[in-house]
């Protein structure tokens, strides 16, 4: 019988990405077997968000290998150990405790050899970059350490490919990628007569796998202006090319950027004016591109801001209701996490706790208040729920009408500046059009 405790925060977990990230495409479901031992190998660019998803949408229960000083306090190490979670220690958790990591293996052993499925960032440790680092032996000694006295065991390894549009902001967009399994098996000769060159054969062969699931970029600054398009046009321009004759594959899209922006030189005056116009966009709270707002004619825009107007009391009243939380997760993150990678997760993590906590002191303060408890906590109870998916749906259509009335006010009053950031989009988009070819898929 699975763990209820992995059950019951798996479901809840994955209802709160669901609402967390505005849009989410899962590819490669058919990769991952049925059957028999996985060891799933994703990449390690969002932190503990990273464990989250793969634990969420793989369809068998997982377990996992996270850094040790996750469980310094007793409630954590419980909490941990309830949704399967395993402690795997490093240098600077203590060099006495890395002996530890021998009996943590030796569970992770045990895991494969019950054909269970274990998950362990082969990178070792997160960074927020747009590539995929050198990968770590430490997979492969869990990997072929399972083979022990287990020789005929067909570990199946998959590589799982994160692909965030946005590392830390919600109602951002999401891509998922299972790729291609590596068998174990394939190895066991060559791990017979050399074992450091079958440990150096699987990290390579898992690192050009994992390479194809996700963006790779080399070099920092076009990593930096890929994320800075990413985040402000490509998500756009793809949601205006599903009109076209065949749907966008996304990702192919990406992986096409991929390529193009990495044969741009480096000192190109590109870099400079994409990073000039994420500037100015967030300085403006500019939150869509200029094509994307001017696509729409003026007769829709009139009968958006009039639904708006309509909708904004039902807004306002669902927003001052989650503000407390809002706040109190943004005040944690300011003073007490440095590291904007942990930011998605604790957003999320903290949502989901709150949320029970708010609901209850909201409809005790309901109950005392109007001196009709039943009624009133029963539309507390009610509309409270609600409230989450009015603000999910509404949330954009206001920031995008905010952004049209921005929009006229700096062509009205700043052209120039208007006629300069719009100029950067209209250089920028025939390159997505090239970009493009080739990156269409039937369904």
């Amino acid at each position: 019988m699975q763990n209820a405790g992995y059950l019951f925060g798996r479901f809840w977990i994955k209802l709160g990405i669901k609402l967390f990230y505005r849009r989410i495409e899962i590819h490669g479901f058919e990769n991952y077997p049925a059957e028999g031992p996985v060891l799933l190998a994703p990449n390690h660019q969002n932190a503990f968000m990273d464990a989250l998803i793969p634990a969420v949408f793989a369809p068998r229960p997982i377990h996992f290998l996270v850094r040790a000083d996750v469980f310094k306090s007793k409630f954590a190490s419980y909490l941990f150990n309830s949704v399967n979670m395993m402690p795997v220690y490093r240098q600077r958790d203590g060099i006495a405790n890395l002996t530890k990591n021998d009996e943590v293996f030796e569970r992770c052993f045990k895991i494969l050899r019950a054909n269970g499925t274990l998950l362990i960032f082969p990178e070792a440790t997160h960074l927020g970059v747009r590539r995929l680092r050198n990968l770590s032996k430490g997979f492969t000694r869990i990997a072929f350490g399972a083979l022990n006295e287990h020789e005929d065991l067909n570990i199946q390894i998959v590589p799982v490919g994160l692909n965030y549009s946005n590392y830390s902001d919600s109602q951002s967009r999401l891509i998922v990628n299972f790729g291609k399994s590596l068998s174990i098996q394939d190895y066991l000769p060559l791990y017979a007569e050399n074992p450091a060159k079958a440990m150096a054969n699987l990290r390579t062969d898992v690192q050009e796998r994992l390479e194809n699931e996700i963006v790779h970029i080399e070099r920092e600054d076009a990593g930096r202006a890929f994320d800075i398009e990413l985040d402000r046009l490509w998500p756009f321009y793809l949601q205006r090319a599903q009109g076209f004759s065949q749907p966008v594959n996304q990702h192919q899209f990406y992986k096409n950027r991929e390529q193009s922006i990495q044969k741009i030189a480096p000192d190109n005056v590109y870099f400079r004016r994409i990073k000039i116009y994420d500037i100015e966009m967030k300085k403006r709270r500019l939150r869509a591109p200029f094509f994307f707002i001017g696509q729409k004619d003026p007769g829709y825009w009139v009968i958006q801001n009039i639904l708006l107007l309509l909708f904004l009391p039902i807004f306002l009243l669902s927003w001052i209701m989650h503000a407390p939380s809002y706040f109190l997760i943004r005040g944690i993150l300011k003073k007490y996490v440095d590291d904007r990678q942990f930011h998605s997760s604790i957003k999320l993590i903290g949502s989901i706790l709150l949320f029970p906590v708010f609901m209850i002191v909201y409809a005790v303060f309901a109950a005392y208040f109007t001196g009709r408890p039943l009624l009133s906590v029963s539309a507390v109870l009610l509309f409270f729920p609600l409230s989450v998916f009015i603000i999910r749906e509404l949330r954009l259509p206001y920031r995008y009408a905010m952004t049209m009335w921005n929009m006229l006010f700096l062509r009205a009053f700043k052209p120039e500046l208007y006629k300069y950031l719009k100029q950067i989009e209209e250089d920028v988009l025939p390159k997505a059009s090239a970009n493009a070819n080739g990156a269409y898929a039937e369904k």
